[in-house]
């Protein structure tokens, strides 16, 4: 008997030496699986954004104050700007300013909410504007729990979650790709011996 027809397939060599198998694919399964938990993660941050974005209402907000926080100190209200000018801070990287607003729903309810996003060194908002108005900021809320609100034109109500999920969709997409191409042979290029 040819000892070559009992042979099985699996122990022939994978590929020609004109060829190359990348192989790896529980590897790169994981790195789609690790891909779709970090999506789901910045999906999870984005969501309520967006559920108010697309379901809530949305109205103008006024700046009506500003709350500087030092951990174990009291909150300190500053209510001017030549107050917030007074208490701006250039060494206590601790202090932390929330920008309160206050709005109105359609139902007549006056609210008054903390920004999402607070600033070290100064607030994100002035009190005043440079036109010498109130400064305002468009606010998307719940209008079963219009405490429940977000400022769709502050970047960080984004960046963050948004940065998330689209690492971890990119390294889904690519951990896709190279799967794929995990056992499937590939064409070497020919290269010339070299020259004696």
């Amino acid at each position: 008997m040819n000892p070559s027809s009992t042979t099985p397939l699996s122990a022939e060599r994978p590929a020609s030496p004109n060829h190359h198998i990348p192989g790896y694919a529980r590897t790169k399964a994981c790195v789609i699986f690790v891909g779709l938990l970090v999506a789901g993660l910045g999906f999870s941050q984005l969501w309520t954004p967006l559920r108010l974005l697309w379901r809530g209402e949305s109205t103008i907000a006024e700046a009506i104050r500003v709350v500087k926080v030092i951990p174990g100190l009291p909150d300190l209200v500053l209510t001017t700007d030549p107050m917030i000018q007074a208490e701006v801070e250039r060494r206590e990287r601790s202090a932390v300013f929330w920008n309160e607003f206050r709005f109105q729903t359609t139902a007549g309810r006056t609210v008054q909410v903390r920004a999402p996003v607070g600033n070290h060194s100064r607030p994100l908002y002035p009190l005043v504007s440079l036109d010498g108005l109130p400064t305002v900021d468009r606010v998307c809320f719940d209008p079963t729990q219009p405490e429940r609100a977000i400022f769709p034109l502050v970047v960080s109500t984004w960046l963050a979650p948004g940065m998330i999920f689209f690492c971890g969709l990119l390294a889904t997409l690519i951990g896709s790709f190279l799967l794929y191409w995990a056992d499937k042979p590939i064409e070497l290029p020919h290269l010339p011996p070299p020259a004696k």
